[in-house]
């Protein structure tokens, strides 16, 4: 036993030798050529300055919400955005009806008159390409912070940008003291939309109708408390996100080919911007894209929605526009709301949807 046991240690002895006695393994570098440039090191101010702006502010006086808003690219929205400021200061009531607001235009800036949708247009000169203050008011409805957050939410949309959750968009705002009380006021900022793919509007022509699709609806609960109406919902609408303003909506299709309906009632006390039809149509219009020069009243139908006699409109992008956009809008009044039923989104789908959305239409019982 002890010879095996001293054969095996010097054995194993001998294996450490040979092993300690083998060169060690060198580790070799090398130097190529690089096969492609380096990258440049990140510029946020470079790609902030390609963003556009929207710097607006929102005036509540009575029940109504004045609009100043002023867009463009970034870059020319900071070269007067302490002019805005100012001038926003100087808004004050005014004297009559026909100018609920007076202010004091700048040296060098201009005004233009009312339209149907603006109460007037400032004209604010810049170095590259002049911008302009639109001017127009909604009526108040509902909580102010709730008010706010749902038009600045709208406007992010406008600017390609998802919603924002209502305390982060008030944590965003600031206060202007103005000589007729404090307006909130905003700057956001994204890419403005060249497309009314977002927010488009169609109505009822006299052409061939789309072959319908089966018919098969279930009653249901409205989907805002207190919506002030019933309807029965077409197979297939998935319910959308409804607010304040919204008292109803609905999702349709998937990926690229999406539409939404909604339902909101605004007051007749609003005025004609409101109520008046043509003057609804005409900023549809601007929406999806068609020239001003468009004879609007050839695409408005008359209507009725629970005994209320109404009008329909069917506007769509031009067939150059792509992807194609399509609306669908019914506007009938009822004591003392104007209610809108609108169908958006993309042409192939609304085409698809629309005897469905009449039959939803003929569903609908104001309470």
């Amino acid at each position: 036993m002890f010879t095996a046991l001293a054969r095996c240690s010097v054995l194993f002895f001998l294996f450490l030798a040979c092993v300690a006695c083998q060169p060690n393994e060198e580790i070799s570098t090398y130097t190529t050529e690089r096969t492609s440039a380096p990258r440049p090191p990140f510029n946020k101010e470079e790609v902030a300055s390609q963003l556009d702006h929207t710097l607006a502010a929102m005036l509540p006086v009575d029940k109504t919400v004045w609009f100043f808003k002023l867009a463009g690219p970034a870059e020319a929205v900071a070269r007067h955005r302490d002019e805005f400021n100012r001038f926003l200061k100087t808004v004050e009531k005014g004297d009559s009806a026909e100018s609920p607001l007076a202010w004091q235009v700048p040296d060098g800036w201009s005004e233009k008159g009312p339209s149907q949708m603006r109460l007037a247009t400032i004209v604010v000169p810049d170095e590259k390409e002049d911008l302009e203050i639109a001017i127009s008011s909604l009526p108040l409805s509902g909580p102010w912070d709730e008010y706010v957050a749902l038009n600045v939410n709208r406007w992010l949309g406008q600017l390609s940008q998802g919603e924002l959750s209502k305390q982060a968009i008030l944590e965003q705002t600031s206060k202007i003291e103005t000589a007729t009380g404090q307006a909130t006021v905003v700057e956001l900022s994204g890419i403005l939309k060249q497309t009314p793919t977002m927010n488009p509007h169609a109505g009822m022509t006299g052409g061939a109708k789309k072959a319908a699709p089966p018919k098969s609806a279930q009653a249901v609960a409205p989907p805002s408390a207190n919506a002030g109406f019933t309807f029965e919902t077409p197979e297939g609408w998935q319910p959308g996100k409804t607010s304040m303003m919204r008292k109803a909506a609905f999702n349709i299709g998937t990926g690229d080919k999406q539409a939404e309906v909604t339902v909101i009632p605004l007051p007749t006390s609003a005025g004609p911007q409101i109520t008046d039809v043509l003057a609804n149509a005409q900023r549809w219009a601007s929406q999806v894209g068609l020239p001003p020069e468009t004879n609007l009243e050839e695409y408005i139908e008359k209507t009725e929605i629970d005994g209320n006699e109404g009008s329909f409109i069917r506007l769509e992008s031009p067939a150059e526009t792509n992807p194609q956009a399509t609306m669908l809008v019914a506007m009938v009044e009822h004591g003392e709301k104007v209610w809108f039923f609108k169908i958006v989104g993309n042409s192939e789908i609304v085409d698809e949807q629309q005897d469905r959305f009449e039959e939803f239409l003929a569903s609908v019982h104001f309470e």
